[in-house]
């Protein structure tokens, strides 16, 4: 799946099967994802349930939405730095909302993080991370298509510019290519269709803000979707000298080493500013 390929309409209602087939990949359960399309392409997809444990309130066209964690005082870490990251690096985030009466999820548009705060909760006794996120293009109360319509209020408008960081696809397929398309953490090779091979590109140091990591095999890894992930949650660190990995909840992960091919420059500094930036444990 290519971003820019996506054809998504506000209100259509996904089942899990149906997010798997629209995006790729199918849902971690967590409501923060961290996803990336065919290209590298960095995207957040975020999950929010009327009923779930943290009563977001998502009826306007900007809303609140509370950060991971949900015991123990709530971390910038994990889905809520890439979260907190996208004020100052945008991203394309997707936003499903689920209410009560139905087990879809309701596709509610593209949002943007305006701000986020990090506030005690007094019915919890804890400290929680407060998303302030605003709907692109519209401010408009959240329409239940189920229901009778209602009107909408049109938003005001505002020219603005964006940026994001454009990747050199060529070097990460070339990396690919190399390993085989095989994961360097666990070895395997996933599939797109039965006759295509996929695997992902991570960069050890983020790329743009605030990380301003480059965009070379030395701070590249290729692995397979389950273990990007981990890595971009901070699950995983690696050690510079031995490549012996360390995996915050996968024992017959943790001792194995990482695999890195003779023609892969990989650099230790990045795999350095990944386990002290970015690995959480």
């Amino acid at each position: 799946m290519k971003l820019a390929d996506l054809d998504l309409t506000v209100g259509r209602r996904f089942s899990r099967a149906d997010l798997e087939a629209t995006f790729d990949r199918g849902m971690t359960g967590r409501g923060i994802e961290i996803c990336y399309d065919e290209d590298d392409q960095r995207y957040l997809r975020l999950f929010s349930k009327e009923t779930g444990p943290y009563a977001d309130d998502v009826t306007s066209g900007q809303f609140t939405y509370i950060g991971e964690g949900r015991t123990g005082d709530q971390t910038l870490t994990a889905g809520n730095r890439i979260l907190a990251e996208t004020t100052d690096r945008p991203l394309p985030i997707y936003f499903f909302y689920q209410s009560p009466s139905d087990d879809r999820w309701e596709y509610q548009g593209l949002v943007d993080v305006v701000s986020y705060r990090r506030v005690y909760d007094d019915s919890e006794d804890r400290y929680i991370f407060e998303f302030t996120l605003q709907r692109r293009d519209e401010t408009r109360e959240r329409v239940d298509t189920e229901a009778c319509a209602q009107d909408i209020q049109q938003p005001t408008r505002v020219e603005t510019t964006r940026s994001r960081v454009i990747r050199n696809t060529a070097v990460s397929r070339e990396l690919k290519e190399l390993y085989g398309h095989q994961c360097q953490l666990c070895g395997d090779v996933r599939q797109r269709t039965p006759e295509t091979p996929y695997v992902e590109a991570h960069h050890l140091q983020p790329l743009g803000r605030p990380h301003e990591g480059p965009d070379t095999a030395a701070n590249l890894l290729v692995l397979c979707p389950n273990h990007h992930a981990d890595f971009d949650y901070g699950m995983v660190s690696v050690d510079t000298g031995s490549l012996t990995v360390a995996h915050a909840y996968d024992r017959s992960l943790s001792g194995t080493k990482l695999s890195v091919a003779p023609d892969h420059p990989l650099a230790d500094g990045f795999l350095t500013y990944h386990n002290r930036e970015i690995a959480d444990f």
